[in-house]
């Protein structure tokens, strides 16, 4: 089994106080109300996007260099999200 971690980059919604959350190799974007609700939405879609790429055996992207999206995201939080494939 192999573990696949990405970077994952929050943004708060200043007027609603929401966050989203965005996976953007993969198009995983998704919202919560706290870090936590959207980091596990964002766990579940990565999961699920993973059990379907090893179903119909596809390819899903790499995920990117943390560095890389931690400095071209100074203003937000960035953080890991993982599976294991």
């Amino acid at each position: 089994m192999k573990e696949l971690v990405y970077p994952a980059v929050l943004y708060k919604d200043a007027s609603t106080g929401w966050y989203t959350i965005q996976i953007k190799e993969l198009d995983i974007v998704d919202e919560g109300q706290t870090v936590v609700e959207a980091y596990i939405k964002a766990k579940e879609l990565l999961c699920a996007m993973v059990d379907c790429a090893i179903k119909f055996d596809c390819e899903i992207e790499g995920p990117s260099d943390f560095d890389e999206v931690y400095k071209s995201n100074r203003k937000n939080i960035v953080l890991l999200v993982d599976a294991l494939a």
